[in-house]
């Protein structure tokens, strides 16, 4: 049987609970200073792939904020 929405959402605010969670922050927040330094892009090449890894990095850096919104939202339509 499929999870629901609001299970998915659950079960992903659960495990941003976990310390395997917080030790992955720690080394993609340390990741992202060390490859947001200028003085690592020395081509057009460089400045395209370090552009596509930030955007992973802040897509799991704003994770967990934005599965809370999503699952305020879904609660917010059901109870209407």
């Amino acid at each position: 049987m499929p999870k629901t929405d609001a299970q998915f959402l659950e079960d992903r605010i659960s495990m941003t609970g976990t310390d395997g969670w917080l030790d992955l922050l720690e080394d993609i927040k340390n990741l992202q200073s060390s490859i947001a330094n200028v003085e690592n892009i020395n081509s057009e090449k460089d400045l395209w792939e370090i552009k596509g890894q930030l955007r992973v990095i802040n897509f799991i850096l704003s994770l967990e904020n934005a599965t809370h919104l999503a699952l305020e939202e879904l609660q917010d339509g059901n109870s209407t």
